[in-house]
């Protein structure tokens, strides 16, 4: 035990390296807090965005889950992009590694830092992915990852946090084959929480005014999407097939569309920008 010399009224300091304690000499006893108890876990349920990113063999592709978190742990179904080739890489991989991850259950943890653990289980032969990443508010940074399938991929990850896609959104397309506009209007209605597949529910219902191919009645919308994207493939004919891509701050959607039929409007396509109303 060590002390300090006396201090004013005769107050003794006292330190005890045992009980790691201090005790007041004069007066009564006040307790010293050593350390903060650690914050609640980071809250980031929500519809994610993840961009991977490898350099040998070099390929990006985008990966949708909606995660949920509850207490720190944190789960999800990872939604990836199909195959797209079948190049054989140095390394051994046959097409592109991370096309192969899709529909993948993943679980993990969060802290109070946002600092964030993902991992596979790898159940009945499925790819094996691990990775880690910092959240802070809408974005994931400082991520990782590893993936291993028919073959073995590292890279970077980053990501983004969607809003839900409520509402109505509004605005004009342009058809690239005759030039002409008209005007489109959605309106959109997320459920709150994914099915068992890890996809959102994405109803309501689109007008077109304007488009000489089709009237200007309402086409019903009934789709499961995870990420920014998602598309309207009508099973009518005449139809007109459109895909949506949300903006990270929810305020827009990029319309690509096209519509396959007889007639003047034969594999007529376009684009144009919708905005929340």
């Amino acid at each position: 035990m060590t002390s300090r010399a006396p201090m004013a009224g005769g107050c003794r300091l006292a330190v005890s390296i045992f009980a790691a304690s201090l005790i007041a000499g004069c007066g009564a006893n006040k307790p010293v807090t050593l350390s903060s108890p650690p914050g609640s876990p980071a809250n980031i349920t929500g519809n994610w965005e993840l961009t991977l990113t490898t350099s040998s063999p070099s390929s990006t592709a985008l990966i949708g889950v909606y995660l949920t978190a509850n207490s720190g742990s944190v789960s999800g179904v990872a939604v990836g992009p199909p195959g797209t080739n079948n190049v054989v890489y140095p390394d051994g991989c046959v097409g592109s590694p991370i096309g192969m991850f899709s529909n993948v259950g993943l679980t993990g943890k969060v802290d109070a830092g946002g600092n964030l653990k993902l991992g596979s289980t790898g159940a009945g032969g499925g790819p094996v992915f691990n990775m880690t990443g910092t959240v802070s508010g809408s974005t994931l940074s400082n991520g990782s990852f590893t993936l291993t399938g028919h073959c073995t991929v590292q890279g970077t990850i980053t990501g983004g946090q969607y809003p839900p896609l409520d509402g109505t959104y509004a605005g004009s397309l342009k058809s690239q084959v005759t030039g002409q506009s008209f005007t489109m209007s959605a309106t959109l209605d997320q459920s709150s929480a994914p099915n068992s597949s890890g996809l959102l529910s994405l109803t309501g219902a689109v007008n077109v005014n304007g488009y000489p191919c089709i009237s200007s009645a309402s086409t019903p919308i009934d789709v499961g999407f995870v990420g920014d994207s998602f598309g309207v493939y009508p099973s009518q004919s005449p139809a007109l097939g459109w895909t949506g891509v949300l903006s990270l701050d929810g305020r827009t959607l990029a319309i690509d569309y096209g519509f396959s039929t007889s007639g003047n409007c034969n594999q007529d396509y376009g684009s144009g920008t919708l905005a929340l109303q």
